[in-house]
């Protein structure tokens, strides 16, 4: 399981580092969460053996993977918390982040000192210090980084939920619950390893070479991973909403187009924008809510435009009166394609079925563009058979 969680883990974190790399340049925000992967990419880095066995080379120091790990543990946890501020939209955000600037500087300076200076550094890699849990420098060194670590995510922790308030139910909501959640489950592996630690002592086993094994504790293990799978899960969440909705317009736009098709040649005027081809639609990237509106908007002016058009005295020709238990949505869209192929043949729209009377489609956009998505989906059938044939008026024998 350790060799899964050491390459797993790091992996997991440069994709979603690299993927939200352009975000960087947007807002302070973005900004800073960008900065709180990137800090954590680095200190997960440093687990795989390979890895650490390089830094150690190149540093000469045989367990500097372990500042490394904590330094970047530290510089993430306050990135983290500056862009729970920055949504947070509170005031003296400036006075706010110079102070939390000063903090984590302070912090990061005094477990260098303190890693450099204090530290017994009789052991090679980063889990060297499991053999001197009970040292004064050790406690002190790791002192510091739980109180520093516990500080930040109780703090996120904190603002993240009252965050999750202001927030409208749905997935945006969920992604927020998540990064709560994550920055509580650092508050939680915190107090666990100091229990760990106090728990342990300098009872570390010793391998044949003489360097520490580690020790077995798959909760210690799995807490750092629950957080960033947390974290993961909460940042990717609203993009994915986004995303969801993308391709949930365009299979609207999809499901609309042959009705919009023939309506819009039928009644050229109610066209908004270029027409454009069913498949074209498919390799226009953006958000497309305004476009399925657009296109909902054209199809109910049309329908409107027909109705105007019907002759007040006897049509030339008419929808065959629907069962009583037809679907509306069927009759609506049988009436529009009889009216489709009259006036294809410069004919006026046949009269209005009576059932469609009764039938306003939707009180709301939304409702609207439901209703008319009800009735395209009911349009193609009829469309590929042929139903409501136009029937031109016979000559008169007198």
């Amino acid at each position: 399981m350790r060799p899964l969680f050491e390459w797993l883990m790091p992996l997991l974190a440069w994709i979603v580092v690299i993927w939200r790399a352009p975000s960087a340049f947007t807002t302070r925000a973005n900004r800073a969460l960008w900065a709180t992967f990137a800090a954590g990419a680095i200190g997960l880095s440093t687990r795989p053996p390979r890895i650490a066995g390089f830094l150690e080379s190149v540093t000469g120091m045989g367990d500097v993977t372990l500042l490394i790990k904590h330094l970047a543990i530290v510089a993430a946890a306050s990135f983290l918390l500056d862009y729970v501020h920055a949504i947070h939209k509170r005031p003296g955000q400036e006075r706010a982040a110079r102070l939390r600037l000063l903090f984590t500087g302070t912090a990061v300076v005094v477990l260098t000192c303190v890693f450099v200076f204090l530290l017994p550094h009789d052991y090679t890699g980063a889990y060297g210090i499991d053999a001197h849990f009970g040292d004064p420098g050790v406690q002190l060194y790791l002192g510091v980084l739980c109180i520093v670590y516990a500080a930040t995510s109780l703090q996120a922790t904190v603002l993240f939920w009252s965050n999750r308030r202001h927030v409208p139910p749905g997935l945006l909501r969920v992604g927020v619950t998540c990064l709560a959640a994550a920055t509580a489950n650092g508050v939680l592996y915190t107090l666990y390893r100091i229990y760990f630690v106090l728990r342990e002592g300098d009872s570390t086993v010793l391998d044949a070479d003489g360097n520490p094994v580690p020790p077995t504790d798959p909760i210690s293990e799995l807490l750092p991973a629950v957080s960033v799978v947390l974290l993961v899960l909460g940042v990717s969440i609203p993009p994915t909403r986004a995303l969801v909705r993308y391709f949930r317009d365009q299979y609207a736009l999809w499901r609309l187009h042959p009705l919009w098709a023939d309506l819009v040649t039928a009644v050229p005027h109610v066209v908004l924008g270029t027409p454009t081809s069913r498949v074209r639609d498919l390799f226009t990237f953006g958000d497309r809510s305004l476009d399925v509106a657009h296109r909902a908007f054209a199809i109910r002016d049309a329908a409107l435009a027909l109705r105007d058009d019907t002759p007040a005295e006897e049509p030339a020709s008419a929808v065959p009166d629907p069962p009583e238990d037809e679907d509306p949505a069927r009759t609506e869209a049988r009436w529009l394609r009889l009216s489709v192929q009259q006036r294809a043949q410069n004919l006026p729209a046949p009269a209005l079925p009576a059932m469609l009377d009764r039938t306003t489609g939707g009180r709301t956009p939304r409702e609207e563009i439901a209703w008319l998505l009800t009735v395209a989906n009911a349009y193609q059938p009829v469309r590929k058979a042929g139903t409501g044939t136009a029937r031109t008026p016979r000559p008169s024998m007198r």
